[in-house]
């Protein structure tokens, strides 16, 4: 019984170190929740750019044109997959980052961009994102919305909030 303490206790010693900086290293990152969000024809309701995982719905299409959702994966981390029923697929090389540029185009389609370097336009209506890492964001929604119509966010658990009529000004996620 001696001789099995002996040997765990030098690996607890090792592993509560590891364990305190893990747990250090992600308490700096923090969390975007967009809900129901729709923006006019062209305008992007998100670009948000981010070190971490970024998972998204975009569920109702609009009648007049394509939901379309654009991610560069800096890192080729290889961690962007996308599926649904009317979903077009296609990629390349970002020659700005010497990444590869996603493009989603469609209705009611998942997309998932995981572990990485990221940054993801979304343009259309029903969009539902969620986001953990670091990083930051403008959002924007519909101008003519007087109401939550146009979907809500909310940065690092706080309150939430309809989508701005105007682009936003650059927002941080990460608690700090």
């Amino acid at each position: 019984m001696r001789r099995l303490a002996f040997v765990c206790l030098p690996l607890c010693a090792l592993a509560l170190p590891a364990a305190a900086l893990a747990y250090t290293a992600s308490a700096a990152d923090g969390t975007l929740v967009l809900q129901n969000a729709s923006a006019p024809k062209g305008v992007a309701v998100m670009t948000l750019t981010i070190d971490g995982t970024v998972l998204g719905h975009v569920s109702s299409g609009s009648p007049d044109q394509p939901d379309v959702v654009y991610i560069v994966d800096a890192n080729n981390t290889g961690g962007v997959a996308a599926s649904g029923t009317d979903l077009a697929k296609s990629s390349g090389p970002d020659l700005k980052s010497g990444g590869t540029r996603w493009k989603l185009t469609g209705s009611d389609f998942r997309f998932r961009a995981a572990s990485g370097v990221y940054k993801v336009w979304i343009y259309g209506s029903g969009v539902d994102v969620f986001a953990v890492g670091q990083g930051n964001v403008t959002l924007q929604g519909e101008p003519s919305s007087s109401s939550t119509s146009d979907g809500w966010y909310s940065i690092d658990g706080r309150s939430r909030q309809s989508l701005p009529a105007a682009a936003s000004d650059l927002l941080s996620v990460a608690s700090g």
